[in-house]
């Protein structure tokens, strides 16, 4: 029997804007055996699989199950104060590929996968679509694919692959592939086309597409990230007999990562991040929660909403529970833990009233018409987030997500930059601080020099400015190391295998290095083996 698969897509929308791309209601399906030849079915082919982006931020429910609030939980550096988020089944390492979370996410990303592969298998026939149209649609679906599999290969190590449109449902049982194989055969030469041979271009975006700057942005936290582990652990051994990931074969080795791929990738991410330095300007901290600044500014590459037709729901889960300072839901499940908000230094600018944290607010006049204050919090919630419109008048956010900003880039090149010349390349002072040193200026922090820049001082900054903004988990697994909390600083660096978080009740092991395969997958995929020491497991496993 064959299947039916379908982009959903509007068929016959003209993309003027961001915002006229989300107002639209899809007029239509397409399948594998559609023909289109317009120049708006061509447009919509390129639009189609940036759908996944928003269903991913907003793909769990509101009470503790959001998508990007449980990629924090994973670190141990979140609170909740709902009972029911799935927080807590992380702090009691009870957590399962059963759950809606990981069913969601595992869905959601090979849905964006199964659209870029339908556009990317009919944009090429298009006949409404100049040579030029073609390439640059073609640039940023693959640039999309690229990062749906990144985030894939980062979850859950190996994953089916798949870059054809499947025709019958029996296509769709597959074995995982090596993730090394997914990042060479797959994320590496899309992203590479995007930036080297499409006719993107090459500047910021100001709609919410892929340009070059965010493909090239994206390439770099690839070969970053591959010169980590687990890539580099399994590159260097080099045996396909293992099955790294069913067996939990790591171990805790240092970082950098000292052999010849390495620092190639390192070299290939520092002429992406060089390229990108200066591109961009770091603004205010208050741009970063302003619906104003969707696109603007700092933002490299957003994932779109539109207040009163797709929302952003990560507004109101960091909100103090039932605080009654909204118009929305309350729900206290997006929130730092105590002991990660205490390892800020009192003078970083960041943890001042109304910079990244809030401390208190006024209620709402649903509940108060003269908006008489509210009491002090028991603890800091996230302003990152804070939606004054939507939280006050409207009930609805159009504040963009944002993947990646300027500050990420800069701390990269820092990190970069530092790690070549730990293996020995020559990279002057200058370009090992001038990263990190941007971003602490904005911070009010002092300077580093040279000397003050360690792999400790790296992972800390990123902490302190991309906090809840999901980067955490994926720096803890490619370096292997974690931060200790501390007060008005982190205590130091461990290895992540062993790590003791402060507010769990068990230590870190080899299985926190991957993600439990979705439950579902392993149901219905019998060739599709679970990841070292999670359930469920396939009977007879």
């Amino acid at each position: 029997m064959k299947k039916i698969l379908l982009l959903v897509l509007g068929l016959g929308f003209i993309l003027g804007s961001c915002e006229k791309f989300l107002e639209e209601t899809p007029t239509g399906s397409l399948t594998s055996e559609t023909t289109i030849t317009s120049a708006a079915g061509g447009l919509a082919l390129a639009s189609g699989p940036y759908r996944s982006l928003g269903d991913w931020v907003n793909g769990g429910d509101q009470w503790g199950k959001n998508l990007a609030a449980s990629l924090e939980y994973a670190t141990g550096k979140a609170y909740s104060q709902y009972m029911g988020s799935i927080l807590w089944v992380y702090e009691s390492n009870s957590i399962a590929g059963d759950y809606d979370y990981f069913i969601n996410e595992w869905n959601n990303w090979y849905r964006g996968v199964r659209d870029c592969n339908l556009s990317l298998s009919m944009l090429p026939n298009v006949s409404g679509l100049s040579a030029e149209q073609k390439s640059k649609y073609i640039g940023e679906v693959r640039a999309l694919r690229a990062f749906y599999y990144f985030n894939l290969v980062r979850y859950y190590g190996d994953v089916p692959y798949n870059t054809s449109v499947l025709t019958d449902i029996s296509q769709a049982s597959r074995e995982r592939s090596s993730l090394k194989t997914i990042y060479d055969k797959i994320i590496v030469p899309d992203l590479e086309y995007a930036v080297n041979q499409s006719t993107l271009v090459d500047a910021p975006s100001t709609d919410g597409r892929i340009t070059k700057l965010t493909a090239r942005t994206l390439l770099a936290d690839v070969y970053l990230t591959m010169a980590g582990y687990p890539y580099q652990e399994i590159n260097a051994a080099n045996d396909t007999t293992k099955n790294w990931c069913a067996e939990g074969l790591w171990t805790m080795k240092d970082y950098p990562v000292n052999t010849t791929s390495s620092k190639e990738l390192l070299q290939k991410a520092k002429t992406q991040l060089d390229f990108l330095y200066g591109k961009f300007n770091l603004g205010t901290y208050d741009d970063l929660h302003n619906p104003a600044m969707n696109n603007k500014g700092e933002a490299i590459f957003q994932a779109q909403f539109l207040a009163g037709t797709r929302n952003n729901g990560i507004v109101q889960v960091c909100l103090p529970l039932a605080s009654q300072i909204s118009l929305n839901d309350e729900n206290g499940t997006f929130i730092p833990s105590p002991a990660y908000h205490a390892s800020y230094n009192p003078a970083d600018k960041r943890v001042q009233d109304r910079q990244f944290f809030f401390y208190s607010d006024t209620r709402s006049t649903k509940y108060d018409a003269n908006e008489g204050p509210a009491s002090k919090f028991p603890m800091a919630f996230l302003y990152k987030y804070y939606d004054k419109s939507s939280i006050k008048v409207t009930g609805q956010s159009g504040l963009n997500w944002t993947f990646y900003r300027y500050a990420d880039v800069l701390l990269m090149l820092t990190e970069v930059n530092w790690t070549l010349n730990q293996l020995g390349v020559a990279v002057t002072a200058d370009e090992i601080t001038k990263g990190i040193n941007a971003v602490r200026t904005r911070a009010l922090m002092p300077t580093y020099a040279n000397i003050d820049v360690t792999l400790k001082s790296i992972m800390a900054e990123r902490a302190y400015e991309l906090i809840f903004e999901n980067k955490m988990l994926w720096d803890m697994r490619r370096t292997r190391k974690a931060l200790k909390d501390g007060s008005g600083q982190f205590d130091g660096l461990e290895n992540l295998v062993g790590h003791q978080p402060k507010s769990f009740n068990y230590q870190f092991s080899a299985k926190h290095l991957l993600s439990p395969v979705s439950g579902t997958e392993i149901d219905n995929n019998k060739s599709c083996s679970q990841n070292f020491g999670w359930a469920p497991k396939q009977a007879g496993q």
